[in-house]
Formats: C-alpha cells, sequence, structure tokens
C-alpha cells in the first residue's frame, strides 16, 4: 500500500519538517528519525509502536508507528521536539526508465561520446568497482558474469558467517536491502540493463558492449520486482558500498555508484547518506527524471538528484542526434551534463537484452565513463573525477540552458585528459606538495 497526499496534509499542519512539503509515496506507518546528540529516545514513545525496536538507517532510525498515529502526525509531533534534529517519511523511490519493445539493435551511443576512440586509451581496470544501487543485477547472465564482483573470502568461507568483516554475511556478489541477504538478483530486469551499460562483457563474442571491458559490478537491491524501494533500504545500500570499499578484505575499491532512480520529497537521512558516500570517495551518479521537467523548478519530481552534495553528478538524456530525450528533465543549475539515454541496447534479466530508454539509461554511461578515468589514473580524488567528467564533454546545443555544463558525455576526452592530472591524495580538491605526503 503506498500514500499519497503529502502536500495537503503539511499544509493543513503547518510543518516544515523535511523542508518545503513535496507530492509522492511513503511507506505507511514508519519515519525516520535523527535525535540531537545526546537526546533521550523516550521522546519517540508517543509514536512509537509498543515492543519495536528502531531500526539503525545510516546515521538515523526508523521507526514504526502506533496504528492510531498517522505519518503526517508522528512527523508534526516529532518536529516540534527539541530532541530531534530531524524526521521525515520513509519515502519510496522508482526507477526512472521508459522501456519499449526489446530490440538487438545498434549501441549507437558508444560512437556518439567517442567510447572506440577511449578504448584505444583503456579498456577498464578490474581494480576498479563500480556499484549499482537498482534492481539488483542478473548474476548468472553470460554478458555479465565475468564481470559481476566476486567476494572471495565470503565465496569460500563459511555459510551464515561474516567472513571478510565487512558487517554483511554471505555477500558473496553483493547485497540485498529488501530481504538483509547477500542475493542480489534482479526480479525485474532494469539493474541488469544498468549494468550492462557499465560492464557488459566486451571484445567476447556475446551481446553487446560494456563502456569497462573488465572493471567490476558490485549491484545493491533496494528496488523490488515492481521498480520501487524505500528510502531506508537505499540508506542500507550506501552504508553496505561504503563498509565494502573500507574493508580491504572486500577486494572491492568501489568509487563510483550509479543511480538510475528517483521520485518521492526530499529526504535529509538520504543526502547525508549520499553526502557520506562523498566523504568517502564515492562519486555517486543519478538519473535526473524522466517527467520533461524543469527540475530547477520542481525539486519534487528529481529527486535525490536535486541535492547539492559535493559527489552528486545528475545526468539528462540524449538521442542518437544529440537532441535532448523526449521525456528528460533538465535544471540549468540543477542537472549537470547529458548522455545517451534513448533506445539503448544492453543486457537484461533471464540472459536476454532489450532496447530501453529513460535518463535511468543515460545514467550508466556516465558512471561506466567514470570507472574508465579512474583505470588511467587511479589517483584522482573523488572531487577531481567529478571535474573530469563534467569539464570533458562536447557543447552541444540541447545541452546549453538546460544542464550546468552546456555538454553531453565524451569518454575519449574525459580519459585522454585524465592521464596527467596530479593526484589529489590529501582530498582537498587541489593537487599540491602535500599530496606527495604519506
Amino acid at each position: 500500500m503506498r500514500t499519497r497526499g503529502w502536500v495537503s496534509a503539511l499544509a493543513l499542519l503547518g510543518v516544515a519538517a523535511v523542508g518545503t512539503a513535496q507530492a509522492g509515496d511513503y511507506v505507511p506507518g514508519q519515519v525516520i528519525v535523527k535525535l540531537k546528540k545526546g537526546a533521550s529516545s523516550a521522546s519517540l514513545a508517543a509514536v512509537q509502536a509498543p515492543g519495536t525496536s528502531a531500526r539503525p538507517v545510516g546515521k538515523a532510525s526508523l521507526v514504526s508507528l502506533r496504528p492510531e498515529v498517522s505519518v503526517e502526525a508522528a512527523v508534526a509531533s516529532l518536529a516540534a521536539s527539541a530532541d530531534v534534529e530531524y524526521v521525515q517519511p520513509n519515502w519510496i523511490r522508482h526507477i526512472l526508465a521508459t522501456p519499449n519493445d526489446p530490440s538487438y539493435g545498434s549501441q549507437w551511443g558508444w560512437a556518439k561520446i567517442s567510447a572506440p576512440q577511449a578504448w584505444d586509451v583503456t579498456t577498464g581496470s578490474s581494480a576498479i568497482a563500480v556499484n549499482i544501487t537498482d534492481t539488483g543485477a542478473d548474476l548468472d547472465h553470460p554478458d555479465l558474469v565475468a564481470n559481476i564482483w566476486t567476494n572471495a573470502l565470503e565465496a569460500s568461507g563459511v555459510a551464515g558467517v561474516d567472513d571478510d568483516g565487512n558487517g554483511y554475511v554471505d555477500d558473496i556478489h553483493g547485497w540485498n536491502a529488501i530481504t538483509n541477504t547477500g542475493n542480489p538478483q534482479d526480479d525485474n530486469g532494469h539493474g541488469t540493463h544498468t549494468a550492462g551499460t557499465i560492464g557488459a562483457g566486451t571484445n567476447n563474442g556475446v551481446g553487446v558492449a560494456g563502456a569497462n571491458w573488465t572493471s567490476k559490478i558490485v549491484p545493491c537491491k533496494f528496488l523490488s520486482g515492481t521498480g520501487s524501494g524505500s528510502d531506508a533500504d537505499a540508506v542500507e545500500c550506501v552504508d553496505y558500498i561504503i563498509a565494502t570499499k573500507n574493508n580491504p578484505a572486500s577486494g572491492a575499491d568501489i568509487r563510483v555508484s550509479s543511480n538510475s532512480w528517483g521520485g518521492g520529497g526530499s529526504a535529509p537521512a538520504l543526502k547525508a547518506a549520499i553526502q557520506e558516500a562523498g566523504d568517502n570517495g564515492i562519486l555517486w551518479v543519478n538519473a535526473a527524471g524522466n517527467s520533461a521537467v524543469d527540475n530547477d523548478c520542481k525539486p519534487a519530481d528529481a529527486y535525490p538528484s536535486v541535492e547539492n552534495t559535493t559527489n552528486m553528478v545528475a545526468v539528462a538524456s540524449t538521442t542518437s542526434t544529440d537532441a535532448m530525450s523526449s521525456f528528460s528533465q533538465y535544471g540549468a543549475s540543477s542537472v549537470d551534463i547529458g548522455a545517451p539515454g534513448s533506445s539503448i541496447n544492453s543486457t537484461y534479466w533471464n540472459n536476454t537484452y532489450s532496447s530501453l530508454s529513460g535518463t535511468s539509461m543515460a545514467t550508466p554511461h556516465v558512471a561506466g565513463v567514470a570507472a574508465l578515468v579512474l583505470s588511467v589514473n587511479p589517483g584522482l580524488s573523488m572531487t577531481q573525477l567529478r571535474e573530469q567528467i563534467l569539464r570533458n564533454g562536447d557543447s552541444i546545443s540541447s545541452m546549453d540552458g538546460t544542464t550546468t555544463t552546456g555538454m553531453r558525455l565524451n569518454a575519449f576526452k574525459a580519459v585522454t585528459n585524465a592521464v596527467t592530472v596530479a593526484p589529489d591524495r590529501d582530498g582537498d580538491g587541489v593537487p599540491d606538495l602535500r599530496d606527495n605526503c604519506p
């Protein structure tokens, strides 16, 4: 069951607990709350269901509500408490694809972004890992299986034991935040499609080509088979990729996260998680949305891509003629760059292929190129990586005045111009003498 009507409910209550009220779906009977440092959880007693425990969600908590307490009433009550830093609904996010009939049509996008020229420089590196937070991935797809990450310690370890010590049990190929298991198998197809654009096996005589021929894909599933998922599970995916990246035993240096989903309202918990990913050196690439609206004017239709975190790259969709796709959202100050997103052929679930359209399809082009850039210069900081993507595109008229850069992605420029960039090892965004310090 989904609940709507958030705008009118907040207007009646006069509450601005999560910023400007926005329309969207949210999970009934739940709110996400962050208490102020040192505050007592007793302030939750009036709304929390008896006998339940709050579930950690990043630095916040997911609270189950008493049956008689609505989400709107809980937000109003908790927002008025001096103990609460923020409170929000557990928004539901949705995949951002506009599918059409399956097709084995040509992959026009690679030529458009000069990928063949980039592949003359690099075809990727197995030392670079890309996270896909989505509906999961088809782990057995013949065009993906070689590049799906395998957690060696868990694969050879004991079932039911956290063999690599990252806090997640049996995460052999990634994580499923819905079931809290190590089985991110796709049951929708959307995640598998994005995975193929990022890292389908290439030059292997099978199916389609991916941006990276050898880079590893780490799926985290928070979107269900119906294409929707909650903020709480999205934040769990962020927690997972950070824990896995920072655990050398996992063997997954996750530097890029591809996110082809959005909708719902503003969410402090999700924003904090995305920023924490950035603090841990992870570039966050997010679809701008498929409602053909200006995100500067209607940010509620584009969350979380409109969040101005330091690691965010918001992606619009372009066509084979470099026009903006008819469905693509845009924004001169909120959408960063365009990439191929109309009629994109890629891997699909059940070992098949499909042609789909959406900013969902544009996003993994950018994420995939980011991994290519890192393969030639792994010392780049997250800030430098973002700049390489955004400064080295092709200026096209459809992106002029509709994105912050006025550009469409160019893989060759991004890769070649990254080769000579001095690494920013101290993370201050500026290559300098301190970068030579251990």
